[in-house]
């Protein structure tokens, strides 16, 4: 099942479905927690009501009790006890019928205000024993009390009856009250926990659904931005309305663009570069027949500018050169020709190529034992002209960089990589000023150099390393350089001696 989602909706839907949740454990928690508190509130209200039943049963029954001892002593303090009593019966059946009305217990309501009625029939009684008492010892007033008492008693044992009943159903009626009020509390430490883990699994449940899309969508966009500089080609557009979706295509109609303009960009300095190829040499070949006395001996100051025009023209058709081959090999429409060869012929030849210029700089170009040397007379599955071409511009370089009287060493040796397959190394060290360690990848890029002012004193455009990189990993190698930083330089490159 796929989610179409925008970004903005997912953030609403991290949100929105936890706090829905957790608004429905809130709202469950609350019922329990409130239905713990009708059960606390209910034994409360039915111990209130046993209490006051009780009460008002001891304070009748204090009542004839009070009257029994004043007939008999005759003491004042009875009758003050009663009177008390009597106040306090009377206090509680109130008390008593507020509670039953504030429940609405009608039934046990109807039960004391019985019980009131006989508490105030008795009341009565008792008040005509007490005037008897006080009116005399007759002994008709003394036949009329006990009989008065014994009615008391009757009616304070149907008073007893009805509160009895009032209490015994209050108490059956809230028997189970702890037990629910105890699994409403269990309920609530349920209700509790529950949310607390249900909330946290929702939130980690929605945000490991939700990230894995977009994680995926964003490492493919990384992707995408590591192949871009390598030329590569991208990952299929991504499908979706999402944010991230759109940046996706708006990566790939720029990378479109881009190419387009590459393109261009390869076919104009193609064209230039070939169009300035033709007159260049040309105009070359006219200089020297001009200064070998072709038209005639010329004076020494108009020799010497044409020397200097030479020169100059002679680094314009390099340039113009490395232009051309730096294209073709971006485009991949340099072809290689390999056949086998000897390292030792192409290194003869490349030191031939560098002699006037090294002569120029006063600077001695060694081989490592060029002849006898078991590298050096390896056979090689190449391209002579390419390889000639590395070796040319890495001795250029090491010459260019050098101080007079000194020497650029070659040396040849026979090593084996990783993956077991034979390689040859070839190296080039020179006594220059040495590469900075910042320097020494970038140095391999098209137009990077050292120094700016390089390329205004020493000729060149940062071309040359480029193109030999570009020309060994053709081959399958790979070239570097190792320097302190300080002095001296060794330009090194390997490739395989069977090509794959």
């Amino acid at each position: 099942m796929r989610f179409d989602l925008k970004i903005s909706q997912i953030g609403w839907i991290l949100v929105g479905v936890p706090l829905a949740f957790e608004l429905l454990f809130v709202g469950l928690l609350t019922y329990s927690v409130h239905q713990a508190e009708l059960e606390i509130k209910r034994q409360e209200h039915a111990k209130d009501i046993v209490y006051c039943t009780s009460s008002a049963a001891t304070y009748a029954t204090q009542c004839a009790v009070n009257v029994g001892a004043y007939s008999v002593s005759r003491a004042e303090h009875f009758k003050d006890l009663y009177e008390e009593n009597k106040s306090r019966t009377k206090e509680a059946f109130n008390e008593l019928e507020s509670l039953l009305t504030a429940s609405r217990d009608s039934e046990y309501l109807s039960k004391a205000k019985e019980a009131r009625m006989a508490a105030n029939e008795g009341t009565l009684l008792l008040d005509e024993v007490i005037d008897s008492v006080d009116k005399g010892y007759g002994s008709r007033n003394v036949l009329v009390s006990h009989g008065r008492m014994a009615t008391v008693k009757k009616i304070i044992d149907r008073l007893h009856l009805k509160l009895k009943s009032i209490v015994r159903e209050q108490t059956a009626e809230t028997a189970d009250s702890p037990k629910k009020e105890a699994e409403f509390r269990r309920l609530t430490e349920v209700f509790l926990f529950a949310g607390i883990a249900a909330n946290i699994f929702i939130a980690f449940a929605l945000a490991f659904f939700f990230s894995r899309s977009i994680i995926r969508k964003l490492r493919i966009i990384s992707d995408n931005a590591a192949r871009l500089p390598k030329g590569i080609a991208l990952n299929e557009p991504l499908s979706g309305q999402d944010e991230i979706v759109h940046l996706d295509h708006v990566f790939h109609s720029m990378v479109t663009d881009l190419d387009e303009a590459k393109r261009m960009q390869q076919y104009l300095i193609a064209m230039v570069s070939h169009d300035l190829r033709s007159p260049l040499t040309s105009l070359q070949g006219v200089l020297t027949l001009l200064s070998s006395g072709a038209a005639g001996e010329l004076p020494k100051a108009a020799k010497e500018k044409i020397s200097s025009a030479e020169s100059d023209l002679g680094r314009l058709i390099k340039l113009t050169n490395d232009l051309l081959d730096t294209e073709r090999l971006a485009s991949g429409q340099l072809e290689l020709h390999k056949k086998r060869c000897l390292l030792a012929d192409i290194v003869e030849e490349a030191m031939d190529a560098v002699s006037t210029f090294a002569k120029q700089h006063d600077i001695k170009v060694l081989a490592a034992d060029i002849e006898n040397g078991k590298a050096m007379n390896t056979m090689l599955e190449l391209d002579p002209e390419r390889m000639g071409q590395v070796l040319t511009n890495l001795l250029n370089n090491a010459i260019k960089y050098s101080q007079a009287g000194a020497e650029v060493q070659i040396s040849a040796a026979l090593i084996s990589s990783t993956g077991g397959r034979e390689l040859v190394k070839v190296a080039i060290s020179d006594q220059g000023r040495g590469v900075p360690a910042a320097f020494q990848t970038t140095i391999f890029e098209k137009f990077k150099q050292v120094k700016e002012s390089d390329s205004r004193e020493l000729g060149g455009k940062g071309l040359g390393l480029a193109i030999c990189k570009s020309i060994i990993e053709q081959h399958g190698g790979t070239i570097g350089v190792d320097s302190n930083g300080i002095k001296g330089s060794t330009f090194w490159f390997e490739i395989p001696l069977q090509q794959a």
